[in-house]
């Protein structure tokens, strides 16, 4: 049976490309093309003439790579007038040297000039244009996505009876996901699964007449297994979180600043009788040994740190709570009483350690144990 003949979809009449694409004489050649240009401005679209435009500047044209770049760059009018020739050109093989030149001398006139001027126009608007930020929300929710899809996946083997029930494990699978699955994400996807619950639900109660008309497929069997396979799910989500909860490391207490330890403690600031003056008393704070002086009933101590660290923040020494000195030694932290406090307290000033110790053990009165209380009749000498 013979073909029927195509009826053609163009009102002017297109050329015999065929044939015109055999002719050699470049006088027939440029008559042909320009013969051709007419059909192509009245029945070609615009996009396709553009694009064969392009087609001809990197296939054809010679230009170098630089130079074919900012040509390109041009706005999409630019190859409008140019790109009739061009398609020309794709029909026919050939393109006449006068063309040809012409469209060599806007590249240097006119092309690489407006290219240059729009890149960097783009690259100006592309400083401006304002980045879209990702939350983390939904950053956790795409490191998620994978999973998900793969229970989706599974969901619809359950369904079709190619997966069996007791065969899926999502707790297992998200032990082995990477990224490591948390608490955070475990939430995610028992919220992105909770839609699917709730009709699970309605599917077991059976009484929705629209449900009853989407699941009529299902057995009783089925629909308790549906529900089953979402509460899987759930729970593997639940044991995560609560996993996760208790597994997080215990918090550590920050570090108090000694200035904030020390702000309500009463103390002595000088003694001008005894030419005696009061350290700061941030200096008290993780010291091993503090001396001081009740200017009022002339007893001179010493505190002894304890060694034990009972705030577990990696620092030893003494503290202060209030107006108390605390962790100290209560059985080596002693006072005692100077009979001649202006002959004597001498002893009690500079910075040799050794000094100190042997002062107070020549002392003859005796030791009594210190309460670690300061007050504003107390001279703190010294801490080492």
């Amino acid at each position: 049976m013979p073909r029927k003949k195509q009826r053609s979809i163009y009102v002017t009449k297109e050329p015999e490309w065929k044939t015109l694409a055999l002719l050699t004489d470049p006088a027939e050649q440029d008559q042909a093309f320009r013969s051709c240009e007419y059909f192509v401005r009245t029945e070609i679209p615009k996009k396709q003439v553009v694009t064969a435009c392009k087609k001809w500047i990197k296939d054809a044209s010679g230009w170098d790579k630089e130079d074919i770049k900012l040509v390109l760059a041009n706005p999409e009018w630019s190859f409008s007038a140019a790109g009739l020739s061009c398609y020309v050109w794709q029909k026919l093989g050939y393109m006449p040297e006068s063309i040809e030149s012409h469209y060599h001398e806007r590249r240097k006139s006119e092309w690489i000039q407006r290219g240059k001027k729009a890149i960097k126009e783009k690259l100006v608007k592309a400083e401006l244009k304002p980045k879209k930020v990702i939350s983390i929300q939904e950053r956790m929710k795409q490191q998620v996505n994978d999973l998900c899809a793969e229970w989706e996946y599974k969901l619809d083997c359950f369904t079709d009876g190619g997966l069996t029930l007791t065969s899926f494990e999502p707790y297992k699978d998200m032990l082995s996901y990477t990224p490591e699955v948390k608490a955070n994400h475990a939430k995610i996807i028992k919220e992105d699964f909770q839609p699917s619950y709730l009709e699970a639900l309605e599917v077991v109660e059976w009484k929705d007449d629209q449900i009853k008309e989407s699941y009529a497929h299902f057995t009783a069997k089925q629909r308790k297994e549906f529900l089953a396979f979402f509460e899987k799910i759930n729970t593997a989500c639940d044991t995560i979180i609560e996993t996760k909860k208790t597994t997080r490391k215990a918090r550590k207490p920050r570090a108090r600043s000694k200035e904030s330890i020390i702000k309500k403690l009463k103390y002595q600031v000088n003694d001008s009788e005894l030419g005696i003056a009061s350290i700061h008393p941030t200096e008290i704070v993780n010291a091993n040994e503090v001396w001081v002086y009740n200017t009022k009933t002339r007893k001179l101590g010493v505190y002894h740190a304890s060694s034990k660290d009972p705030r577990g923040i990696g620092r030893d020494g003494l503290t202060v709570k209030g107006t108390t000195i605390q962790e100290f030694d209560p059985e080596l932290s002693l006072q005692k009483t100077l009979r001649k406090p202006k002959e004597q307290i001498s002893n009690w000033t500079g910075k040799a350690k050794t000094k100190f110790s042997k002062a107070f053990d020549d002392l003859t009165t005796t030791g009594i144990k210190l309460n670690g209380r300061i007050n504003d009749n107390t001279i703190i000498l010294k801490a080492f």
